[in-house]
């Protein structure tokens, strides 16, 4: 009974801090005063976590409504001490979060929380690590409850790490205040409109991207699964100059394969797939703009890359390699690198726009055509006319005129 009067008091005193603007909040760092009204959307939801040290410590305890803090009692997650240890909760959909409410262990181990990173996105893989990040817990006390201001991130997945470090992970529990994810979209340039989570097409407009931070990217989705044994693709592209910085122009990535596109440096370029890269010289982007596309045919390996309608010269690449599907098409985001300064260094800036993917290898007519914007095959993975996409952090939709 003493423990749940405890529980109780614990409880009460975290909605009056975190809901009515109690002074006594004031001095913790990273927490903040969250709106009345936007609700833990986490009870109950789909959790995983990297490991579990044994049955009483699963990850589900993080989300069952309760800020009881005994790990020995039964309240609290706890993995193996292992690199970079996760816990993720899965909304089922996106969210826009306004904060997340951590509940350290109040029995032992406060300190090993220390460092931790929450993260949020639509990102599955690895625990979410490749999410753009919210806050960085600088430390959290015995059994303390501390709130993090998200400022209204989106996404579907809210991932706590400890980056960088053997540790363990334990988490009394893990509330989530959001609402559900309407993003303004813009009718031809017209007055916004409220639309679902998806936008479908982007017929004569651009993705601005001028803002290098980690939590501005476009989720694009397939009209089919990226199941190939060859592939064209092309895009617009757009860029102040880059000097020799690497920056990434596509990246598709899955559990099992992934496929990405870069400019290397001042006039070099590669594709990399299936765990291979071959690189090309080709002229360098421009601000004026530039048009590239990439074919690939697993028969026999040929890959080119085409500038403006031309073709490079054609190499052997990845000759007998499939595909596989059941990944995620990003722009503006490299998620083949984990490292923070690497997703950095390699961030696009710039616009693109009039990215089309097709299954197979276009004729050289056709390729020509897409770059002169005359008639050609309608796109059957990715159609820039039809394209759902989902937009994250600073991105904007403008009009190409």
């Amino acid at each position: 009974m003493a423990h749940k009067a405890a529980v109780l008091v614990a409880a009460l005193l975290h909605w009056f801090v975190t809901y009515e603007g109690s002074s006594s909040n004031a001095g913790l760092a990273g927490a903040s005063i969250v709106p009345v009204g936007d609700p833990n959307v986490a009870v109950g939801k789909i959790s995983s976590q990297s490991s579990t040290y044994e049955e009483k410590g699963t990850s589900e305890k993080a989300i069952d409504g309760s800020l009881a803090n005994s790990y020995a009692h039964g309240d609290c997650t706890l993995t193996n001490k292992e690199f970079e240890p996760w816990w993720m909760v899965d909304l089922t959909s996106a969210f826009q979060v306004s904060a997340v409410v951590i509940t350290n262990r109040g029995d032992c181990c406060e300190s090993r929380i220390k460092g931790a990173e929450i993260l949020i996105g639509d990102l599955p893989q690895k625990g979410g690590a490749m999410n753009p990040r919210c806050a960085t817990i600088n430390s959290l006390g015995l059994g303390e409850t501390m709130t993090f201001s998200c400022g209204g991130m989106q996404g579907q997945y809210v991932t706590v790490t400890i980056p960088g470090r053997n540790e363990f992970l334990s988490l009394c529990e893990v509330q989530v205040l959001a609402q559900p994810w309407l993003h303004i979209v813009h009718d031809g340039g017209r007055s916004p409109v409220r639309d679902s989570e998806t936008d479908l097409g982007l017929q004569g407009r651009v993705l601005s991207f001028h803002n290098q931070s980690k939590s501005s990217f476009v989720i694009i989705s397939p009209m089919q699964p990226l199941n190939l044994m060859e592939f064209t693709l092309c895009m617009r592209v757009a860029v102040e100059d880059l000097g020799e910085r690497k920056v990434i122009l596509f990246s598709y990535h899955s559990q099992n394969d992934e496929l990405r596109i870069f400019r290397e440096g001042k006039g070099r370029f590669s594709l990399y797939m299936g765990g291979r890269n071959v690189m090309f010289a080709l002229p360098d982007l421009s601000t004026l703009g530039s048009h590239i596309c990439v074919t690939w045919a697993s028969k026999l390996g040929l890959t080119a890359f085409w500038m403006n309608g031309q073709r490079s010269i054609r190499k052997v690449h990845n000759v007998g390699h499939i595909l596989q599907s059941g990944g995620t098409a990003m722009l503006g985001q490299d998620q083949g690198v984990q490292s923070m300064s690497e997703q950095e260094e390699r961030r696009f800036v710039g616009e693109i726009t009039d990215l089309y993917m097709w299954d197979y290898v276009l004729k050289l007519k056709d390729v020509q055509n897409v770059f002169q914007a005359r008639q050609f095959p309608r796109g059957n993975i990715f159609d820039w006319k039809m394209l759902s996409y989902k937009i994250t952090g600073s991105v904007k939709v403008l009009p190409k005129d």
